[in-house]
């Protein structure tokens, strides 16, 4: 009897859990359907199990039309690649952060989105697939491409500038420094302060006509002039320019032909060592080593000065960022600007106390 009676509480509590269960599943699926970003679920091999209503209008599906397809029909064909590789990442990781993709929508346009995955289990804890969130950048993308624009528009304004401020600038300091050579050519008239005072004159014209082409090359960038060029004859010219003083420099043995632009590959390896001179005041040793790693080659150019505080890392290669009370900031944004142009990469490592070490990855050569 007691039994009996207890039948109808179970039933009751067990209703009670039902309802909350189903309010609550009916709670989820509004947030998951009517949320600004994109969701789906795929199984192993890549198929869409499930999506939200987001995630198929932005594509200008229905849910029905997306279902039990594969993710690569509903991207753009400059990301294919890109999709490739995510989801393999996906499958060694188990998670993909923040990938740009751009998505391919029904009537074939295409827009920018950020890509995220993580594993899904079954309720054995075996993968099943993966819950993916995609989030729609393209007003962060218009902005991004609106704020180039000015930037762009603000350099041709500086190169117009720069370009008459080089065109003035240049013919008083040829004269200065034909001058100058003229004068040291009669350097057994001279005494030594004189001989001395041409130098300093010598190296400020030098120092000044750097600066100049500097800023002509960052904001009006010449097209590259390849050749073959022997890696050890670039840094040899790069250093018969450059007052070395007590520094201790260790090059490469072995030579590495590389078809580059010999000139502007000296600007990079000049910018880096007088980097490395000044930043220890003149007394320690630059290691410069390269190898060839199949079709690419590296090159590093290590120093023992006191390393580049953390904060610093993230602005090194900003434009006008410098720490130096002379210089145009625009050295090390030259040298990534070089490389890159050569479909090089240009990184940094840093200790504190220890040195830093600037490592250039260049293809031996160039394909157009």
């Amino acid at each position: 009897m007691g039994e009996e009676k207890l039948l109808p509480s179970y039933e009751k509590d067990l209703d009670i859990l039902i309802e909350r269960y189903e309010k609550a599943e009916q709670k989820y699926r509004c947030l998951y359907d009517n949320s600004p970003d994109l969701y789906r679920t795929i199984d192993i091999s890549g198929k869409i199990i499930e999506c939200n209503q987001t995630y198929a209008t932005s594509l200008g599906y229905t849910k029905e039309e997306v279902m039990g397809h594969s993710i690569f029909e509903y991207v753009a064909e400059n990301s294919i690649i890109d999709l490739h590789s995510s989801f393999q990442t996906w499958r060694d990781t188990g998670h993909v952060v923040s990938r740009e993709i751009w998505m391919k929508r029904k009537d074939g346009s295409a827009f920018p989105t950020l890509l995220s995955a993580t594993n899904l289990y079954d309720k054995d804890g075996k993968i099943i697939g993966s819950n993916t969130t995609i989030r729609d950048i393209t007003e962060l993308y218009n902005a991004r491409k609106e704020a180039e624009e000015h930037k762009k528009e603000r350099l041709s304004a500086i190169s117009d500038l720069s370009s008459r401020i080089s065109h003035d600038f240049r013919n008083p300091i040829s004269l200065i420094k034909n001058s100058v050579e003229m004068m040291k050519m009669k350097k057994d008239l001279l005494d030594k302060q004189t001989i001395e005072h041409l130098n300093r004159i010598e190296r400020a014209t030098a120092r000044i006509v750097h600066q100049v082409d500097e800023v002509l090359d960052y904001v009006s960038p010449k097209t590259l002039q390849l050749e073959n060029h022997s890696l050890n004859e670039i840094l040899n010219n790069t250093l018969s320019k450059i007052n070395l003083g007590d520094i201790m420099i260790n090059l490469p043995e072995k030579d590495i032909m590389i078809v580059c632009d010999g000139q502007k590959l000296e600007i990079v390896f000049s910018n880096l060592i007088l980097n490395a001179i000044q930043v220890m005041d003149g007394i320690g040793s630059i290691r410069i080593r390269t190898a060839e790693q199949g079709e690419k080659v590296k090159v590093e150019v290590e120093d023992t000065g006191p390393g580049i505080p953390k904060s610093l890392l993230p602005k090194i290669f900003d434009p006008l960022f410098t720490t130096r009370q002379v210089g145009t900031g625009l050295g090390l944004v030259s040298c990534k600007s070089i490389v890159e142009r050569h479909g090089g990469t240009i990184d940094v490592e840093t200790h504190i106390g220890k040195g830093t070490t600037f490592i250039i990855i260049l293809p031996k050569i160039l394909k157009k």
